[in-house]
């Protein structure tokens, strides 16, 4: 049996098409992106999967989060507070990326988090999904305290009964051929704790992994047989020509003349739009920005990154339809969460929606995050007191680094 959730904030669709990947049934999924909306019913009825096609029950609306209700939601799914299993989103990331100016709640993009915990507390889901940049785990509130931000949305959440667990994940450990690390918070009831997903891929797995293989990497992923029409093929500049085919495969240029290797995951110290892809590694993460990496290509050379080919980095299914706007699907397919990362988290929920839980949790106080995120917090805390400010602060108030908490 198939069970309901309502997806929020669903861009193109990459969570959603995880989510009913494992099993669930999309009912209603919106978005205020017109884009997105076009995206969503163009692929509406496309196979994700066998006996699967995509948001086909569901009803799609063109909605911004800060006008809906849940009870206008329920009604028109003819369901009623508590009905509903699941409920899903990402709110939009830019509040707390590192390739925005991170202004968190400051920023009218961060808020929209808060519609989200309102919606949630106003539909009441058993179980509550949120996907988001990992930036948001060291996010400031507007204290300037780092963790700020996401320990207030956790406590709003447990204002409304819901206890929560965080976690960073990378796409690249679940079959993705892309590192993306992400950070999920699931938000449940007091007995309906659900297990977090296993790894599938690890970077070097070893011989008493059983069943974990490598990641994959780019070349597995992508084929350079299909054809590329002379429309979608972007070359570099004459003059950014010659400086990029000095540079070996997985290295990218900070500045003229010199060439660093890429951090796992990261984009930092690099010129935008200056990178040449490894083709025997998995992808960095895939943006928004058409400023994709460059590809050696056998046929046309040098050439940036197709929004298809983006797309099947990202995992979306081969059925998957591209927006025809270039600058729309490179960015619907760049903030979109991976379908087998959905596909992941999805089936561990699904797991626990079928089978009795066992743990216990106490809603008096929040959980403690897991020691590995608290020390990603403690660290930031730290550069705050060695530098006076992280690299990127912003906050309208500078924290005592003295008296900062660490949640």
């Amino acid at each position: 049996m198939k069970r309901a959730f309502v997806s929020l904030f669903s861009g193109a669709g990459g969570l959603d098409i995880g989510l009913e990947q494992a099993g669930w049934r999309c009912v209603y999924a919106s978005d205020i992106d017109r884009s997105a909306i076009d995206s969503l019913m163009e692929n509406r009825g496309v196979q994700v999967a066998q006996s699967t096609s995509f948001l086909a029950d569901a009803l799609i609306e063109q909605r911004d989060v800060s006008t809906q209700s849940g009870a206008e939601i329920l009604a028109k799914l003819g369901m009623r507070r508590g009905d509903l299993e699941l409920l899903a989103g990402g709110p939009p990331c830019q509040a707390w990326s590192s390739a925005g100016r991170q202004l968190g709640f400051a920023d009218p993009r961060g808020q929209v988090a808060q519609e989200f915990v309102r919606l949630a507390a106003e539909l009441s889901p058993r179980w509550i999904l949120m996907e988001n940049v990992r930036g948001l785990l060291t996010a400031r509130d507007q204290q300037g305290h780092p963790g700020g931000a996401l320990h207030n949305l956790r406590a709003m959440l447990l204002e409304h009964g819901y206890q929560t667990d965080v976690r960073l994940l990378n796409a690249a450990d679940f079959g993705v051929a892309q590192r993306r690390v992400r950070l999920f918070v699931v938000g449940f009831r007091s007995s309906d704790a659900p297990p977090w997903p296993t790894a599938t891929h690890a970077q070097a797995p070893s011989p008493l992994d059983e069943g974990v293989g490598k990641w994959r990497t780019m070349r597995e992923a992508l084929s350079f047989g299909w054809p590329i029409s002379e429309l979608e093929v972007i070359r570099p500049s004459s003059r950014l020509l010659g400086r990029l085919e000095e540079l070996k495969p997985g290295t990218g240029l900070k500045s003229p003349g010199k060439v660093e290797s890429t951090r796992p995951g990261g984009h930092w110290g690099y010129t935008q739009g200056a990178f040449v892809c490894d083709l025997d590694r998995p992808a960095r993460t895939v943006t928004a920005s058409a400023q994709q990496d460059w590809l050696r290509d056998p046929h046309w050379g040098l050439r940036r990154l197709t929004p298809r080919e983006c797309a099947t980095l990202q995992s979306f299914p081969g059925t998957w339809r591209v927006p025809a706007s270039i600058q729309a699907a490179y960015r619907l397919v760049g903030n979109a969460v991976p379908p087998d990362l959905g596909h992941a988290v999805g089936t561990s929920l699904f797991r626990a929606a079928v089978e009795p839980v066992a743990v216990q949790n106490d809603l008096q106080g929040l959980a403690p995050l897991p020691q590995r995120l608290r020390a990603a917090i403690e660290y930031t805390i730290k550069e705050e007191h060695r530098n006076g400010a992280s690299r990127r602060l912003r906050s309208p108030k500078r924290a005592n680094p003295e008296t900062m908490p660490l949640w």
